[in-house]
């Protein structure tokens, strides 16, 4: 029987455990180095031992470890031919293997393996018939492995330990109309200030790294597809088509045509404009009273038999036109550039003026009608269409499955196993074993202090 899982997690005492709990990490960093001042070698010894049991097969019982214990410890060292040592050879850190016959029992190897986000739900996992070794369904957590058996774990199991908890049904309505206040009050935000809230999209998310990564590789998709659409609004932009939208603005101005009436081209480019106009206005009449993009191509492009119908002034007036038209088209050219490299420069996506007329606010869930029946929810959020955590209720894990928190500091793939996600499998290559700098066994704990949990069970000493 293991022992209980009494205050495993407890913040006073500050045991590190072999799980993924993430207290374990606080106690990993408030935890003092150990030290020996004042104290006998007895209780240096005992101390290391409390230490070290409190992380590797804290569930099982002294005495049956005892029995598993082995002084001789396994590594695979190059014996040196000349006997003489050799120079700037990493010291083989041997004690390390005090725990390695844990290290073969099938509840152990699961959590190497990541199946299991802690040695005790890998037992309950063993127990409930959820796994099996080279076929065969093995319901005995302490089942010793052998090399080259292959072990695996029902795949919904592992998404369910390494994945998110699923929330209940009450917990997802709060948290989605909670979701959805902010996002009717983000969109208020966003209607009576487009620029500021615009703004404050673009910054980066402070913590969340993933969050950053995803939204890194979302800007460099959308700067790709913002150099098409550069590529193409160049190429739309012509001297024939910027002549016809001047005489269609001039055409529809009902005041007489200045410098303003081309305002959108900006305060050194509406001169010009102006300009074109008056000059278009005086030399080629018809063209302005209707203008289309066949006769502004005859005016400015004419082919031969064209130009020469064309009377002299009309001639000169397009050659002057020509070069006017020309800058007009390389500004607008560089304009369309310079919004492109800003974004590129800011990582943040060009300011459209019209995304906030294209929200609109989401209604609030009926707890009652949901509650009676879940089918009945629809969330209309432009991230999500489902209630938070739920898309597929008859899961016992978050769906979409999303990793559970601190699931990095954890990850840690053991060298005497290989692991195979895609199927959940894994193959017990060999028993860990030490190297020169290297254990396969691993610890939270450092050498010294296994160093003298070893020498507490080999009553010997080294």
């Amino acid at each position: 029987m293991p022992r209980k899982a009494d205050r495993l997690h407890t913040l006073a005492r500050g045991r590190v455990r072999m799980s993924m709990n993430k207290k374990n990490l606080y106690n990993l960093i408030k935890k003092p180095e150990a030290t020996y001042t004042g104290k006998t070698l007895y209780q240096q010894k005992y101390l290391a031992k409390t230490e070290t049991r409190g992380y590797h097969g804290e569930h099982i019982n002294e005495t049956r470890w005892k029995q598993l214990f082995s002084p001789g410890l396994k590594s695979n060292v190059q014996l040196d031919a000349t006997m003489r040592g050799a120079a700037g050879q990493k010291h083989t850190p041997m004690v390390l293997q005090t725990f390695s016959p844990l290290e073969k029992r099938l509840e152990i190897a699961i959590f190497r393996a990541m199946f299991a986000s802690s040695v005790r739900q890998a037992r309950q996992f063993i127990m409930g018939g959820h796994v099996s070794v080279n076929g065969v369904k093995i319901k005995h957590p302490s089942f010793p492995l052998k090399s080259g058996d292959v072990f695996h774990v029902d795949p919904v199991k592992v998404l369910y330990a390494l994945g998110k908890s699923k929330p209940s049904l009450e917990q997802a309505l709060e948290i989605d109309n909670s979701q959805i206040t902010q996002y009717n009050n983000y969109v208020d935000r966003a209607q009576a200030d487009s620029k500021g809230e615009w703004e404050k999209l673009q910054k980066k998310n402070s913590l969340n790294s993933i969050a950053n990564l995803e939204k890194k590789e979302r800007e460099k998709l959308e700067l790709v597809e913002k150099r098409k659409q550069m590529k193409s609004a160049q190429d739309e932009i012509t001297r024939e088509s910027i002549l016809l939208d001047i005489l269609q603005l001039g055409s529809a101005a009902t005041a007489p045509v200045t410098a303003e009436t081309f305002a959108k081209y900006g305060p050194h480019n509406s001169k010009k404009c102006s300009d074109i106009f008056q000059k278009v206005s005086k030399n080629a009449k018809d063209i302005v009273e209707k203008p289309t993009l066949a006769s502004v191509k005859e005016f400015v492009n004419p082919d031969e038999t064209q130009k020469a119908n064309q009377p002299d002034s009309v001639k000169h007036v397009a050659r002057s036109i020509k070069a006017q038209l020309t800058e007009l088209q390389k500004s607008q050219w560089a304009e369309i550039r310079r919004e492109i490299e800003s974004a590129e420069n800011t990582g943040a996506a060009p300011y459209d003026p019209t995304y906030a007329s294209k929200l609109t606010k989401v209604p609030l869930l009926n707890k009652e009608e949901i509650l009676e029946d879940e089918s009945n929810a629809v969330v209309e959020l432009p991230w999500q269409k489902h209630l938070h955590g739920r898309q597929d209720p008859s899961k016992p894990y978050f769906t979409p499955w999303s990793p559970r928190g601190f699931l990095g500091c954890f990850s840690i793939l053991p060298h005497h196993i290989e692991v195979s996600f895609d199927t959940c499998h894994a193959v017990y290559l060999r028993d860990p074993i030490a190297r020169p700098g290297h254990s396969e066994v691993i610890s939270p704990s450092p050498e010294h202090v296994h160093e003298r949990a070893y020498m507490y069970y080999r009553r010997k000493g080294m």
